[in-house]
């Protein structure tokens, strides 16, 4: 009776036992998972005011007219890159409907952690995650009934480094080129209706479609392609484009 008990004994506790490991194992992974989604969000949320930091600073530039500036960000795990390229198309369209086409290309910064992107392209800066997305700074375009008004902030990439990690990196922007574009500097203009044509990747493309939709005197978009929009302004009464060329570097 003695021997069964005692071999009952040490199987209840090797049960016990097997079973507080198994537990504390679960507890573990499922407590580290959360721990590091805790982490990636506060990143990415740190991203976030230092990219809202960095809008400000390229607005000094294509805004104030101030000839450089420098923003710091902590990347941790996170990537900083230069994105894929961006094209924005400004069409002028008179009464006898011939065109007149201004184009600019230009190169976002990007911040990759994970599936998640924070992008400034264009003035504006967006986040992404998972196929969605938000404009979280608009760019500084102003369409109303009347006006047509498009600063475009043009990126160019200058420098060895287009991929970074791992550290605090400075970005350094200059004021490359400012200047107004001609035949897009008029009141009253002679143009019938102008046609903003903007390709960008998704979903970015659809924030840009969201973002135009949104201005009184836009009527009618459509997006021909998933990277791709076009908006059509008709009977502005004055046209003013301009262009600020920014060219930036990463610094370690």
């Amino acid at each position: 009776m003695m021997n069964e008990r005692a071999v009952s004994e040490v199987i209840g506790f090797a049960l016990v036992f097997g079973l507080i490991v198994s537990t504390v194992a679960i507890v573990s992974v499922v407590g580290f998972d959360e721990l590091e989604d805790t982490r990636d969000q506060e990143e990415l949320n740190n991203a976030e005011r230092a990219f809202d930091v960095l809008a400000d600073n390229m607005a000094d530039i294509h805004d104030s007219g101030a000839p450089s500036r420098a923003t710091e960000m902590n990347l941790q795990s996170a990537r900083l890159q230069v994105g894929q390229s961006v094209t924005i198309n400004v069409t002028g369209v008179n009464q006898s409907g011939a065109s007149f086409p201004v184009t600019f290309t230009s190169q976002p910064i990007v911040y990759a952690s994970g599936d998640a992107r924070l992008v400034y392209s264009g003035g504006a800066v967006f986040r992404t995650q998972d196929g969605n997305g938000l404009l979280l700074n608009e760019p500084p375009f102003l369409i109303d009934s009347g006006r047509v008004v498009i600063p475009v902030v043009q990126l160019q990439h200058d420098g060895e480094v287009t991929s970074t990690s791992g550290s605090t990196v400075r970005i350094r922007a200059e004021n490359s080129q400012r200047q107004p574009i001609h035949g897009f500097a008029e009141s009253p203009t002679n143009y019938e209706r102008i046609v903003v044509n903007i390709t960008a990747p998704s979903p970015r493309s659809g924030l840009w479609m969201d973002y135009l939709q949104s201005q009184d005197g836009v009527t009618d978009c459509e997006q021909p392609r998933s990277d791709n929009v076009r908006c059509t302004i008709d009977d502005p009464q004055s046209v003013f484009v301009s262009r600020t060329l920014i060219s930036y570097a990463f610094e370690s």
